[in-house]
């Protein structure tokens, strides 16, 4: 049986909101921050709020970085 409840759709939000930045990522080094919460709010329709949140998870995961004073999202580059 498939779970379908409030956790589940969240962790799927999540990981979709992570998988569409990724790959945004893979054609460019960054991303403008309020440019793709604008786009991802407009695709999904969740709140600012909800998407950044969403985005520092991503960011607290490393799978990238997130600069808010600078506005930008950017590849994780190894050293």
């Amino acid at each position: 049986m498939v779970r379908r409840d409030g956790a589940e759709i969240r962790k799927e939000r999540i990981q979709e909101i992570i998988r569409r930045i990724l790959s945004l990522l893979h054609t460019h080094n960054e991303l403008e921050l309020n440019e793709t919460i604008a786009a991802l709010e407009y695709e999904t329709g969740l709140r600012q709020e909800k998407i950044l949140e969403y985005l520092q998870i991503g960011g607290r995961l490393k799978r990238f970085e997130l600069d808010l004073d600078r506005n930008k999202i950017r590849k994780i580059t190894e050293s």
